[in-house]
């Protein structure tokens, strides 16, 4: 069972903690070959689609460190490796506003188990084949060449 942060007062700290610019992206897989979707909660996400764990790096952490709490937080899946990617994006958010984003995307194997979803941010899941999951996910301007790239890589 991957380790959460239990102690209400570091939990506490680390919401309250300053964004950073930088935001990380998880595309999680198993050691079944299964890729994870997850539905976005529109009424919190601001989203109605599938996607996959995303987050904010925070004030003093590292993009591995973030992997590695929204991945546990979001899913409760135990981690077995994260490997960057040189794939990102940047971004303004919110629209208008000036501020550039910059996400980085990382490959995140876990231990295939059923996820345990935060349902303020997602209402259901899928684990899927690497066909399926190309097919369903929502992804940046709609085209998925680098994404399928990305994947062919993976064993």
């Amino acid at each position: 069972m991957p380790k959460l942060i239990k102690n209400k007062a570091k939990l506490s700290a680390r919401i309250k903690s300053k964004d950073t610019n930088n935001k990380i992206l998880a595309i999680i897989y198993s050691d079944q070959k299964k890729y994870l979707l997850l539905k976005t909660n529109p009424k919190t996400m601001k989203l109605n689609r599938w996607y996959v764990v995303t987050g904010a790096v925070k004030k003093g952490e590292s993009f591995k460190q973030a992997v590695k709490y929204e991945v546990e937080e979001e899913t409760n899946l135990k981690i077995l490796s994260i490997k960057p990617t040189t794939l990102g994006f940047n971004y303004e958010w919110p629209k208008g506003s000036g501020k550039i984003k910059h996400e980085k995307v990382f490959l995140v194997k876990v231990k295939h188990n059923l996820p345990k979803i935060t349902r303020w941010e997602h209402l259901d899941w899928k684990w899927l084949s690497k066909k399926d999951f190309l097919k369903k996910i929502y992804w940046y301007r709609l085209n998925k060449s680098s994404l399928k790239q990305l994947l062919v890589k993976l064993k």
